[in-house]
Formats: C-alpha cells, structure tokens, sequence
C-alpha cells in the first residue's frame, strides 16, 4: 500500500506506426476520458524512470486497451479484461531496461523505456590490504549504558588478521574474533567483540575504536559513528510519561508498522530508565522484563527522584448499566500492560514497581459482568490483576483517577431484537487511507483511497436502515491521520469497529500469486469477530489468504471495543482488481461485513432485554 505517481501515455492513429510515448499527464483512475479508439499506455510501477533495487525482482503493472497486444522486453503478457497487465520481473545485478509495448489491432504502436539498478552486492573484503570498512559496524546507534550491560561490537574487514576495539577512557585493546561465514551472513572477515560493563567504567560520548593488525608495522584503525555513554554514577534515572497515547516497544525491531507494541500507557506514569539506544530508553518494568519507550513520550526527571515503587492495596469492582470498574490503590502512577484470554474468559493486568498489601477484595452486585477476581505476586515487582468475565470481551480501558488504578470493562450490549440485532449499536467504520495517502494503486490506477471509501458509505447506509448508529472516520477528501480516527472512535463510544482496506503485493513479490481476502486482530478476544469477517468474505467467492493475529496496526491496537481489518482483496493482482472495479461486487462486501458484524453481536450479545420484552408481552 505505497503512495504512487500514474504515469499515463497515450497513442493515437494519427501517429506514425511506433511511437516513443512521453506525455505524463495525472489521470483519475481507470483511463478517464479516453476515446474508444485510443491507443494508450499506463504505466504504475516502476513510477519513476529510474528506480533502485537489491531485490532480484522487481514487481511491474501498467494497462492499455483491453483488445491491444502487450509486451514486456519484446514478450508478450496477458491483457485482462480491465487492460491491465501486470509481471514480476527479474532484475539482473547493473543496468536493467524494462521496456512497456503495446500494439492495437490495427497495427499502430507506442513504447516506454525504464531504467532498474540493481548495485553490486556486498564483497568480501581482500586478504591482503588493511581494510576496516563501515558497513555492518556495530554499534550503529548511539547507546546509554549501565553496570552489568553487554556491548556487542561489530565490524567487517580484511579477513585472517588480529583484531580488537578499545572505548576510550575505559578499556583498551577488548580482543574480537573472527566468525566462520556461516555466522558472518557468508562473508569472511566479519569479527565480534563483547565488554561487561563494570561499575568503575564511566564515559560520556565516546567513539568505539576498531584496531586491524597484520603485523607491528601493519595496522589499520576506524571509529563508530555511533556514540557510547556508560553511566553507572546515573543509572537508573526516573522518566515520566508524556504525549498523546505513550506506548512501550518489545524490542527495538521495526517494520512498516513500526515496532511490536507491549500496550500504550497514560500521561503522568513514571517509569525506571536504565539505558537507551538511538533514540528509545530502555525501561526496567520488573527483575524478569525491560521494555523501550520512544524518547518522545519521555521526560527525565532530575536525578535524585525517588524509583516509581508502590503498595498495592485494596481492589475493589462495582458497575453501572454498561460496564464494570475494576480498581486498586497505588502510592503512583505506574506502567503496567494487559492481555486478554479466552476459555475462560479474562482480562490480566500488570502493575509494574508495584508489590502487594491487597489484603481484600471487595465485589459489589453492580459488577454483574465479573465472575471474580485474584491478584498474584509474579516477581518481586510485578503485581497482577487476574479480572474473570461472565461475558465474551466486549472491550476496555485501563487508566488513573488520581492514583488509583482503573480497568473499565464493557459488558455485552442488549441486544434490542433478534430481528435487528444491530438496532442501537454504535459502529465504527474506517475507511483505509484517503487524502493525500493513496494507499495501493492496481494497474488500471484505481487508488486504494477510493475503493475503501465507496465500500464504507455502502456499509454506512445499510447499517443505518438496521437502526445502528455509524461512526466514519474519514470522508471522500479527508486524510485524517490515525490519531485523529483513534479520537474520534473512542470517544463516539462505538462498540464495534471494521476497517477496509485493499491488498498489496510487495516490491519483490508475485503479483498474480498473491490474491484473496484476509482479516486482522491484534488482541485474542477479537478473534472471534476476524474469524466470522473471513467467513463471510469468503462466500463472496474470494480466495483465502487468512486470518492473521497480533498485527501491529494502531486501529487494531484499540482495546475499547471488539475490532477487525478486513484486506477485502489484492489491488496488485488484475483478477481481484476487476473484482473491486465492479461496484455491484463492492456493494456485496458491504452486505457481507454488514452480515458479519450481526452475526458476532447475535453470538455474543446480551438477550436479556429480549427475554424482557417476551415476559412483558405474555402479561
């Protein structure tokens, strides 16, 4: 789903028999305006003249005229029915020309060249010259570190000689050894070091200095770009949590979705920092687990603050008509995660730095959605709330009122009759990108944005015939970042939240290998709702790419309310784009959504005010 220019090219009859095509105009999707006759070329992908690549494919689509003749490098490719025409290209290591051809049936022609770059890989360094070469030097991230801490260093050069780093102020003269290729990613020469970092070791901003020797006349040396600080003297130091929706990072990896998100915290929660690199500080929440906090959502306190610690007191739960509240007392603000689980069905809270003195636990009958509740010691400073459910997960939020912890749980909604199961409910529909962000873009130029909006407003009208009350998070024009729909949806207080989107292959992928409809969760108690939306996709006649869990997509993150991203299908791949192109198809995969979220709230509403309404009309 990556943001691109259409680069259009048109031919017509009154040009010579081949033509060169270098008109690059910007089209609405799907060749607008162009005569029956017209001999065109649209090309998306490569969107530039030139593109780099290490990737030894290279994924390419355009479109022309559905009876016209297409060929990449002088072969001939299948035209679809929408004129697209699409290839996985094999790049090799240089200069690649891709050269776009379409012929009509009456012989006329036009061409279009690209250049694809493929760089030289990765050598090994020669044997006999010195060479300590920046690639793969490690540490390539500046780095806080503290007493106990590892330092892994790294770096590639002339294989078969004598290596070590020093860190300047600390320690000289660390030996490395070398890996056998087999460890060393294939290369030779590649050589690893590691220092335990000692609480008399101190150093501010210092360089990593690599040494190669050969001989005592024979040496090369090289320096870190990254920068190390070891500061035993002022770690751990106390950070508190601001922003707008703080979270805590697993690890440091990151994808597209950035990085594996722990849970997301409040303004105001102090955490205990012990290091940093690059630009995430490393936070002990327990003996047994660190977590990453971008340096965003931080602010150092000064370095005499006392470490976030606290009793953990009484725990009490009572309710309103909707929901239950969960709480227990603390001395402070501190982090904590959640996770759901299922059979049975429960919600777990952390509470990190804190050590319990819960010598209650006081349940009030208003709490009707709670079966009970137990705490547990896990480590010396990790308390846990083990919250049990009489009801499937219908959503909830963890916050501070002061210093007192509160999980709030939403219990099952009524459901006002089982002939419009829907009927009262608060829906939220997102449509996937829109404004500026494109999102995937099929041969044809049809743009994710539009598919994914056309869908939502026929979502819209049949859920609001069903009596639900619906929640969009964008408009045709509108390119609402994510944090303004996260806004928006939990302060509508919607119950349900589906998000559309449109499938893409990636750069180096197969475009017609890769097809077919797959749903999103991120938290187990909204699988359920993944698994119906993929049921009822199928029917449709899609084919299945899965149901895929744990995925990092911030809607997804959302614990308030059961939710679900639904791929509907793959914009790359010509079969579904005309299957999207089809707005009778599109309207199909409104009703089938619309289907899906009234069977979940069948299976797992509340039918007690249908019970109610029975016993009333039989008095």
């Amino acid at each position: 789903m990556v943001r691109s220019i259409i680069t259009t090219f048109f031919f017509t009859s009154s040009l010579l028999a081949q033509s060169k095509v270098d008109t690059v105009q910007l089209l609405p999707p799907i060749q607008a305006n162009i005569k029956k006759d017209t001999l065109f070329l649209q090309v998306q992908r490569p969107d530039k003249d030139t593109i780099w690549t290490f990737a030894s494919h290279y994924r390419i689509a355009a479109c022309t005229r559905p009876d016209a003749k297409a060929f990449i490098n002088g072969k001939q490719t299948k035209v679809y029915a929408s004129g697209a025409f699409v290839e996985l290209a094999h790049i090799n290591v240089d200069t690649n020309i891709i050269r776009f051809t379409v012929k009509s049936t009456a012989g006329d022609s036009l061409w279009k060249e690209f250049v694809i770059i493929r760089p030289e890989p990765m050598k090994n360094s020669p044997h006999d010259t010195l060479v300590i070469e920046q690639a793969m030097m490690e540490p390539s991230e500046d780095m806080w570190l503290t007493t106990g801490d590892v330092l892994e260093v790294k770096f590639k050069g002339s294989p078969g000689w004598e290596a070590s780093f020093d860190i300047p102020k600390v320690e000289s003269e660390i030996p490395m050894r070398e890996v056998p290729p087999s460890e060393g990613g294939g290369f030779t020469g590649i050589y690893i070091g590691r220092y335990k970092v000692k609480p008399t070791d101190e150093a501010h901003e210092v360089q990593i200095k690599f040494r190669l020797k050969k001989g005592f006349w024979s040496r090369e040396k090289a320096y870190s770009t990254a920068k190390i600080s070891i500061l035993p003297k002022e770690l751990p130091r106390v950070a508190e949590v601001i922003g707008k929706r703080p979270y805590l990072n697993a690890g440091l990896g990151e994808d597209r979705l950035g990085g594996s998100k722990l849970g997301f915290l409040q303004a105001g929660v102090r955490v205990e920092v012990t290091g940093k690199i690059g630009s995430q500080y490393r936070v002990r929440l327990s003996e047994i687990m660190d977590a990453w906090l971008p340096e965003e959502f931080a602010k150092l306190l000064p370095p005499d603050t006392p470490l976030p610690r606290s009793l953990a007191g009484a725990i009490s739960a009572t309710g309103s008509s909707t929901e239950d509240i969960v709480t227990v007392a603390l001395s402070e603000k501190l982090p904590f995660t959640s996770e759901q689980s299922v059979n049975p069905n429960a919600i777990i809270v952390d509470v990190y730095g804190a050590t319990s003195n819960t010598n209650w636990i006081s349940q009030q009958l208003s709490a009707k959605g709670i079966e009970s509740i137990t705490w547990k010691q896990v480590a010396a400073d990790q308390y846990q709330i083990i919250i049990n459910l009489l009801h499937p997960h219908w959503g909830y939020d963890i916050d501070y009122a002061g210093n007192l912890l509160r999980v709030k749980i939403r219990r099952a909604p009524m459901m006002a009759s089982p002939d419009s199961v829907l009927s009262g409910l608060t829906i939220a529909v997102d449509a996937g990108h829109g404004g500026d962000n494109h999102g995937a873009i099929g041969a044809t130029g049809v743009q994710e944005k539009d598919m994914t909006i056309s869908m939502v407003h026929y979502v819209d009208s049949i859920l609001t015939a069903q009596g639900a009350k619906v929640v969009l998070t964008r408009t045709e024009n509108d390119g609402a970042a994510m944090s303004e729909r996260i806004d928006k949806i939990v302060r509508s207080g919607a119950r349900l939240l589906v998000s559309l989107h449109c499938n893409s292959a990636g750069d180096a992928s197969d475009p017609l290998a890769l097809r077919g409809v797959s749903t999103y969760y991120r938290h187990i108690g909204f699988k359920p709702l993944a698994d119906i939306m993929y049921d009822k996709m199928l029917a449709i006649g899609l084919k299945q790419f899965g149901v895929v869990g744990g995925f990092n997509f911030m809607l997804n993150s959302l614990t308030q309310m059961p939710n679900v991203l639904v791929e509907t299908a793959f914009l790359s791949n010509p079969e579904d784009e005309m299957l999207l192109l089809d707005d009778g198809f599109r309207k199909k995969v409104a009703e089938q959504i619309v289907k899906g979220l009234e069977e979940f709230v069948k299976m797992n509403a509340d039918e007690s005010k249908i019970a109610k309404d029975k016993l009333r009309s039989k008095k």
